[in-house]
């Protein structure tokens, strides 16, 4: 049974042995109380919340419009505008086939550690023909795209809210579970990052599937399970995470529909016909992730993507419920003691959530709705790197169950020393995570877009740095330590481009920004040693993954250098790399740089048989 929450404070305050007031004592501190309850209770029972709560998500993002082009933005932007070998309509299709990568690596945008197997290519047409929209009626005003993505973003929380209301009811459970969602700070990148508005149109019609399809359920007919239908297949279509739908469209029928488990199942069937021909279309289409040791692809690799899971869902729990973004986890080098702290905490996170959530879920089909939604979401979302932007659906489920056990906590007795443990536990866990998602989750969004914001202009800044001399386009431009290559070195092709400036001739970098030592062993050829390791941090690992393995002597012949690979860490990575050149290393048709301060500057080879250590810098995250 749902009552109002002044009913429930009334409650609590019985139960924690509190007295009545007498009928005169209205202006007590319990009437007031009582009052701003029942005042707040009209409010997230008020039938125009899901519109209030849309208006108030786009409110609290509306520093997104001044963010201009961001990161991936430049390299969608240049192919959006026909720049570069790709259609406009192939934008999220990066990395083709081998043949493709070896002219990547030939000119430098693909570092030559880079998999000459790496694929990456996505399946996301119904988000890239809204930017096509953005390219046909605005090309050069960003602050009208980001008005779309707030649009998209305000069309998903509406549509959240609606679902929140179908499956609790018009209840201030379900206002209160849509108030947080709307003003959740991991929807700060999908709405200020114009490469990222796949994730929201995702989520918008994904919960509209959800919608329709609980719609359907309770009140039959025909429209609404072909609406349903209709909404997952646009899901599908907008991006690959549109599959979370999939997560509660099972926990329905699992947790909440009734009949048969066999009947139950059955009624899933049209929509297992919608993720049939899908996956038919993607497997044709060779869409999907190859090579890569940011994306894991189920289907290439199994075992990879469940070892992957088992790490990346507890930082993804780590993130929609902390202040902690999940995408940390990536900025540390895997095995170091930071990031093994990294992982205990968040294990320690995901424990502490099942004890707090394992009384309501033995107890109540609604909160084991959200609880399994929120699980098996997590699955389809693994496949990518941990990061915030990617919890649309988690944070569906999340704030529905935040919202249930403060519920919970007003409503129910506590006999038993263990049960009113667990209540103390409970509220001031419940407190806790309330005060993040109502007052630090907005606060939190805000500084989100800030940051990525000056991310993109210090990559902007650093690019600047790169010489624009005519001399540039006869030269090869080696950079000795990037911290980034895709951000720092790959994008130096999509900004020049875009500025119609000129391009170096080739690009090449000779480490990916950790600790190096770089000996000149003769007048042609650098030693390069990596005392700490090749890869520095789980996201250095973006355009190759740890299985594909180095060997000793591996050799890689490219336009004006040769790589030879001459011996291996512990890990299987290069220890030692010698760089060779046709040409003395003080020839002018070479442009040496370093990294120093956020930008590149000038930088002159040792004397034979000298060394320069070079330590790592901060990069532009």
């Amino acid at each position: 049974m749902q009552v109002s929450i002044a009913q429930q404070g009334r409650i609590a305050t019985d139960q924690l042995g509190g007295a009545r007031l007498a009928d005169g004592a209205r202006s007590s501190p319990a009437s007031i109380r009582e009052r701003a309850a029942s005042v707040l209770d009209a409010l997230l029972t008020n039938r125009h919340l899901p519109i209030a709560v849309a208006l108030l998500s786009v409110l609290g993002m509306i520093s997104a419009l001044t963010g201009g082009w961001q990161l991936d933005d430049y390299f969608q932007r240049a192919t959006l505008l026909g720049y570069g070998d790709a259609k406009p309509i192939n934008t999220f299709v990066q990395y083709i086939d081998r043949a493709h990568n070896l002219a990547q690596l030939d000119y430098g945008t693909l570092p030559w550690w880079g998999s000459p197997d790496l694929h990456m290519a996505f399946f996301r047409y119904a988000s890239t023909l809204t930017m096509m929209l953005d390219y046909r009626l605005w090309p050069n005003h960003p602050a009208l795209m980001h008005l779309q993505s707030l649009l998209w973003l305000a069309a998903a929380v509406l549509a959240a809210a609606l679902l929140y209301r179908e499956v609790m009811g018009a209840t201030w459970i379900a206002g209160l579970a849509a108030l947080m969602y709307a003003i959740d700070g991991a929807h700060a990148v999908p709405a200020a990052y114009i490469a990222n508005r796949n994730a929201l149109i995702a989520g918008c019609f994904g919960f509209l599937s959800i919608l329709e399809f609980v719609r359907w359920r309770r009140l039959g007919g025909w429209r609404s399970r072909s609406l349903s239908m209709l909404m997952f297949a646009l899901a599908l279509c907008a991006g690959e995470m549109g599959l979370a739908s999939v997560a509660y469209l099972v926990s329905y029928a699992v947790t909440i529909d009734t009949g048969g488990i066999r009947t139950r199942i059955m009624r899933l069937l049209p929509h297992g016909g919608v993720l049939g021909a899908w996956a038919l279309i993607y497997k044709l289409g060779n869409f999907g992730s190859q090579g890569s040791g940011f994306y894991v692809d189920p289907l290439h690799n199994p075992l990879g993507f469940g070892g992957a899971f088992c790490q990346r869902a507890l930082f993804l729990l780590m993130g929609q419920w902390t202040p902690i973004p999940a995408e940390l986890s990536m900025a540390f080098a895997p095995g170091s003691s930071t990031a093994l702290h990294m992982s205990e905490f968040s294990f320690a996170v995901a424990a502490l959530l099942l004890v707090l959530f394992i009384p309501l879920i033995l107890r109540d089909r609604v909160v084991r709705f959200w609880g399994l939604g929120l699980m098996l979401s997590l699955i389809p979302i693994s496949a990518v790197g941990p990061e915030n932007r990617l919890l649309g659906f988690v944070g569906l489920g999340s704030m529905a169950l935040l919202a249930q056990v403060t519920q919970f906590l007003f409503t129910r007795a506590y006999p038993g020393l263990l049960a009113r443990i667990w209540q103390g536990f409970a509220w001031a866990a419940t407190l806790l995570l309330l005060a993040t998602h109502l007052v630090a989750a907005p606060l939190l969004g805000i500084a989100r877009i800030a940051y990525l914001k000056d991310t993109s202009s210090r990559m902007t800044r650093a690019i600047a740095s790169v010489p624009t001399d005519s001399s540039i386009a006869s030269q090869e431009l080696v950079l000795i330590d990037p911290p980034d290559h895709i951000y720092l070195v790959t994008a130096i092709w999509a900004v020049h481009l875009l500025q119609k400036e000129p391009m170096p001739r080739h690009l090449r970098a000779l480490s990916t920004g950790g600790t190096i030592e770089v000996t000149r062993v003769g007048p042609r050829s650098l030693q390069v040693s990596f005392p700490d390791g090749f890869f520095p941090t789980a996201f250095s690992h973006y355009v190759r993954s740890p299985n594909d393995r180095f060997s000793t002597g591996q050799r890689l012949a490219l336009p004006g250098m040769t790589v030879v690979v001459e011996s291996l860490d512990a890990h299987g990575d290069p220890e030692r790399v010698l760089y060779k050149f046709p040409v003395p290393l003080e020839d002018p048709s070479l442009r040496w740089m370093r990294w120093k301060d956020g930008v590149y500057v000038p930088w002159t080879p040792p004397a034979v048989g000298k060394t320069a250590r070079f330590s790592p810098q901060a990069g532009i995250f």
